[in-house]
């Protein structure tokens, strides 16, 4: 559930994801049922009912016009930054590791990432993300951490700060492990997506 002050409501997405490389955002409100965002190793494709083909959008999209796809659905930061340097800090609730990454490639969206973890959960707390120019762009802080099955936050807080500090605040409901259908991730093929449809139409 993502909820933006921008936006009338709550928005509902459902997440399918496939390794690193593949991720299909499926939106659930009652006027975007069938429309997907595709995010196929680092490209992000616009699916609609009814359109002759996929629509390419820029990996700076804003879903909902808040967060980007990458800061909703959690940046895999060791495929594509170094750790530049690593110090300690602390807050009232402990020690924190404080990572400075680096990007590995000049066509990253952000060039810079500080990352703090807490040192006895090694669960992160926070990472604020910046241009090349050094001026801070994201922060994402992360709450109420799940601790049945799998492990994650249930609670994202994603801050614009080139947006005169615009929340997105994402609500995780469930995370489950499950056989992924690779039709879904398809460009020419909406086949497994249309089952995916009929299946949830039927659900009594």
């Amino acid at each position: 559930i993502l909820t933006n002050p921008a936006q009338h409501g709550p928005h509902e997405i459902e997440v399918w994801r496939s390794g690193e490389g593949k991720t299909l955002i499926r939106l659930l409100d009652p006027k975007e049922r069938g429309k997907y965002l595709l995010r196929l190793d680092g490209q992000v494709w616009f699916i609609a009912p009814g359109a002759k083909k996929p629509i390419h959008l820029s990996p700076s999209y804003r879903l909902y016009g808040g967060a980007t796809l990458d800061e909703v659905l959690g940046l895999r930061l060791a495929r594509t930054y170094n750790v530049a340097n690593v110090s300690q800090a602390s807050d009232p609730d402990g020690v924190l590791a404080v990572f400075e990454l680096r990007a590995k490639s000049e066509d990253a969206l952000f060039s810079q990432v500080r990352y703090v973890v807490r040192e006895a959960t090694a669960r992160p707390v926070s990472a604020t993300y910046r241009l090349r120019s050094g001026r801070e762009a994201t922060a994402v802080a992360f709450f109420d951490w799940n601790d049945r099955g799998p492990v994650y936050a249930r609670r994202i807080v994603v801050t614009d700060m080139l947006r005169k500090g615009t929340i997105t605040d994402v609500e995780v409901r469930d995370l489950q492990e499950r056989p992924i259908p690779e039709g879904l991730f398809s460009l020419d093929d909406a086949s497994a997506r249309r089952a995916l449809e009929s299946a949830a139409t039927n659900i009594p």
